[in-house]
């Protein structure tokens, strides 16, 4: 592929701050070559500032209409979703500004459409391509500080973003934009708490509009999967601004400064401390787009979405007044979070997709050490087998999926064949695919039934074509297939 061409959409602060500079950064790799903004002359002056000459377009439909391959929207949260499904359904990849819609189902609309193109859909959480929190991360994943705890993080400013970062954008305060400190900067940190510790389990918050009409303060408590629990504190209205992010676990703790990590621990008097200079950097937000558009990419969009759906978790739990699970969205990746600490934490979290090693492939593979055939002991009135379930089937391993217990694998202790079907010159059994099943030890009548001496087994009359005894049909659980749906 030869060089990206992206088509800009909004030209405020956050183009100016970070996708004009990430897109510079990429050199002759890429170039914005058309750009849009409802307000006139405001494209024009964003070109100038960063030395561009792209095409200048009147609407979204001219810009879709020029030889973009790809549309960044930086947008009002109000407008990702439309603009988004409207690139995507013109065949331009997208990198949409985060929070990526307005509901997790107006996200998932816009996965779906993206998978059905075959393009890449993924949203600007920027603070993931941090080399900072990617180090946090790492940390913590690799022990630090023991087993994770508890973390805390605080983000509180004097103002709200209209007044402070970008002066006049009232977008940010409002309601019919979808605006509010939930999808401004939780959706930031909440995501980055689950980066550490894993898949949340449940959120509880409380939210105050004291002097906006949409949330101006938040307090969330996150309950994770692996046991631990975080608390976030965003404000924009304290007298005075604060910024903490503090990890613990059962050996030590990680405190962030503003120039480094301290890690503290148990009988050690001074901290480890590493400064953040020497950290090294990573791709950024707009190099993966660009590397996914020209190799492939692997669920871009799970990030945001994953971000989103906890964002609407605090909304939700506010509301509602008690905990919430938020609503996370099925993966077909290898791994459903990408959390280091959550393959620690929870081993069964390390393949949190269907399970592919137990299905009707490899099941075939085991049929029971090849079953010696049901020499149909002539048995003189046998009745009809009840539930002809393997007599004492192992039952499936447990598939490694996150509380994927595998429930319908038949019954531990399934009954022994209590009465064998009078099957004449029955066929040997097929053994359905159960892994390492036992042979039938003995296929004598259950119940001690007596010998048979009164009709030997050369007089028995020929059964019409006994079909084979199909041992356990036994509400179809055997076949993996339908354990992996479970997650």
């Amino acid at each position: 592929m030869g060089v990206l061409k992206v088509g800009l959409v909004g030209c405020g602060k956050i183009a100016d701050a970070n996708h004009m500079p990430e897109m510079l950064s990429l050199g002759k790799n890429a170039e914005v070559t058309a750009m849009f903004d409802t307000k006139k002359g405001k494209a024009e002056a964003l070109a100038e500032k960063h030395k561009l000459k792209p095409k200048f377009c009147s609407s979204l439909d001219e810009l879709l209409k020029s030889d973009v391959d790809a549309v960044i929207i930086a947008t009002p949260n109000l407008y990702h979703y439309e603009q988004t499904l409207q690139c995507l359904n013109a065949g331009k990849h997208v990198l949409v500004e985060k929070p990526m819609a307005s509901s997790v189902a107006e996200a998932d609309e816009m996965i779906d459409l993206a998978e059905r193109k075959g393009l890449i859909l993924q949203v600007n959480q920027s603070l993931r391509f941090s080399a900072l929190y990617k180090k946090l991360a790492e940390l913590v994943a690799a022990g630090e500080i023991g087993k994770p705890l508890h973390a805390r993080c605080l983000r509180a400013a004097t103002s709200s973003p209209d007044v402070g970062w970008s002066p006049g954008a009232t977008w940010f305060v409002q309601k019919k934009y979808k605006g509010s400190l939930v999808t401004d900067i939780a959706v930031h940190m909440a995501d980055l708490l689950q980066w550490c510790f894993g898949p949340v389990d449940t959120v509880m918050s409380q939210t105050t509009n004291l002097t906006h009409e949409v949330p101006d303060n938040v307090v969330a408590l996150f309950r994770y999967k692996n046991g631990a629990t975080a608390t976030l504190e965003l404000s924009w209205t304290f007298p005075i601004g604060g910024n903490k992010f503090e990890v613990y676990g059962r050996d030590g703790a990680i405190l962030m400064t503003n120039d480094s990590f301290e890690i503290h621990k148990k009988g050690r008097k001074k901290p480890k401390v590493i400064k953040f200079a020497s950290i090294k950097a990573v791709p950024n937000s707009h190099a993966v787009f660009a590397a996914s558009i020209a190799k492939g990419g692997d669920e871009n969009w799970k990030v945001g979405r994953e971000a989103l759906a906890l964002c609407m978790a605090i909304i939700e739990s506010n509301q509602e007044q008690k905990a919430v699970e938020p609503k996370m969205r099925k993966t077909t990746s290898k791994t459903s979070v990408k959390s280091p600490a959550a393959k620690k934490a929870i081993p069964a979290a390390k393949k949190s997709t269907p399970v592919k090693a137990v299905t009707a492939k490899a099941a075939p593979k085991a049929p029971a050490k090849k079953a010696a055939p049901v020499k149909a002991a002539p048995v003189k009135k046998a009745e009809p087998v009840k539930k002809a379930a393997p007599a004492k089937a192992a039952p499936v391993k447990k598939a490694a999926a996150p509380k994927a217990a595998a429930k319908n694998v038949p019954a531990k202790k399934a009954a022994p064949v209590k009465k064998v079907v009078p099957a004449k010159k029955a066929a040997p059994v097929k053994a359905a695919p159960v892994k390492k099943a036992e042979p039938v030890k003995k296929a004598a009548p259950a119940k001690k039934a007596a010998p048979v001496k009164a009709v030997p087994a050369k007089k028995v009359v020929p059964a019409k074509k006994a079909a084979p005894v199909k041992a356990a049909p036994a509400k179809k659980a055997v076949p993996a297939k339908k354990a992996a749906k479970k997650k």
